[in-house]
């Protein structure tokens, strides 16, 4: 749903609501005369009829104030996602929080059919594999993510419940028992399914946001995360987080962000791709320099290279324009032309019905498999903090979640 679309409905709903006050008006004062020349056993009825009216009145202005207030937010040039949080969030210790989280990777770019989820779930394969307590968040409504982790898991009824993480109703002992645990994958692996419906609780959130209802929804998947049930307790607590994310900067993607220690940008190596890649870029360091200045950008990973023996001239040539211009931006963000994601009939084979790192066949195209997976995700253990020291935690260890995060009025 465009924001055009979006703004034209909002001027049709104020239109509408201009005609209805026109009528209730003229309804008025037909009261009043009522009033004034009936009998008195229907004065009553009119008496309760004009405070039916006054209340409609009372409701109306208040929608109509709603709607200019969406009005002047999509119509003004400030990108409203990136506007500084509002008292009681405190952005000093979501800093803190983010330099002593566990690793949270989104897996993020703003064009579709690059590789994300593909990449997503292998990586998460690769961790789990090791030992590590992986939590999966599907953010794409289209579910791309869910499809292929539940249909190789072989789990046929599921409830999509990421949408919960950004709405931020429920509390977290609530929230982590629901997360889906893929044992017959792995039993180190859990995820949070979505599924079309939360392109719908996106656009909803987004909107209580705007006309008031909600003080701030850019932090709820982050509170939650950082909650000590995700966090620090032995028996439910995670290694890692990794978020597929939309290709659209919307509640998902903004929520996302927020709660994120790295992210990591795949591309495929050609002109649309190469464009689309420079706007996340962009997007991302805005994003920092606003909101979450400790997010690390672990890199632009090529993906469905076109050979294993090496990059083409046409890539190459992407390539060079992607570590030339990045340079513009505040952080330098490499290519990682050591670890592409070479495009594998396999994969394709395989589409969005199984991981393949979970694959069991050992013949040699299932190793390359791996061996290309286990090579990037090896380059992120690297650059990512696997322990938290007391000193870089600033969560409140006591036992309490903080509620004045979550911000108090939830309707």
């Amino acid at each position: 749903m465009s924001f055009d679309y979006l703004w034209a409905s909002i001027l049709q709903v104020k239109e509408s609501i201009v005609a209805i006050v026109g009528l209730l008006s003229s309804a008025y004062a037909i009261f009043r005369y009522g009033r004034a020349t009936a009998s008195k056993p229907y004065q009553a009825r009119i008496a309760e009829l004009i405070e039916a009216n006054s209340t409609q009145e009372q409701e109306i202005f208040a929608l109509k104030g709603r709607a200019d207030r969406i009005d002047a937010v999509l119509s003004s040039k400030e990108d409203f996602w990136s506007r500084a949080p509002q008292s009681p969030f405190d952005i000093k210790r979501h800093a803190g929080e983010i330099s002593g989280s566990i690793p949270v990777i989104s897996v993020l770019n703003f064009k579709g059919g690059v590789g994300k989820t593909t990449i997503c779930a292998n990586l998460a394969g690769y961790f789990a594999s090791i030992g590590k307590r992986v939590l999966l968040i599907d953010f794409d409504y289209q579910g791309s993510l869910s499809n292929m982790l539940l249909n190789h898991a072989r789990i046929q009824e599921f409830a999509p419940t990421s949408h919960k993480l950004i709405e931020g109703r429920e509390k977290p002992e609530q929230i982590r028992p629901i997360a889906e645990r893929l044992t017959s994958l792995s039993s180190n692996l859990w995820l949070y399914p979505a599924f079309y419906e939360f392109s719908r609780h996106e656009i909803q959130v987004m909107f209580r946001w705007l006309v008031g209802k909600e003080q701030e929804i850019r932090f709820n998947l982050h509170d939650y995360l950082q909650s000590d049930l995700f966090q620090i307790e032995s028996k439910c607590a995670f290694d890692i987080v990794l978020i597929d994310c939309p290709p659209r900067f919307l509640t998902g993607a903004v929520n996302a962000l927020a709660a994120s220690t790295h992210v990591l940008v795949p591309t495929i190596l050609d002109g649309q791709s190469h464009e689309a890649t420079l706007n996340t870029l962009h997007v991302i360091q805005k994003f920092r320099q606003n909101l979450n200045k400790n997010l690390k950008t672990l890199g632009v990973v090529p993906s469905m290279v076109v050979s294993a023996a090496g990059y083409n001239e046409r890539e190459l040539e992407i390539i060079e324009k992607l570590e030339r211009q990045i340079t513009e931006f505040h952080e330098l963000t490499p290519v990682l032309k050591k670890h592409p994601i070479v495009r594998k009939e396999s994969l394709a084979i395989a589409g969005g019905s199984e991981v393949l790192y979970f694959n069991s066949s050992n013949d040699q195209k299932m190793r390359d498999i791996r061996a290309m997976f286990s090579n990037l995700a090896s380059y992120i253990e690297q650059q990512v903090n696997w322990k938290h020291t007391d000193a870089a935690r600033i969560i409140d260890l006591r036992g309490a979640y903080d509620e004045a995060r979550r911000i108090a009025s939830r309707s």
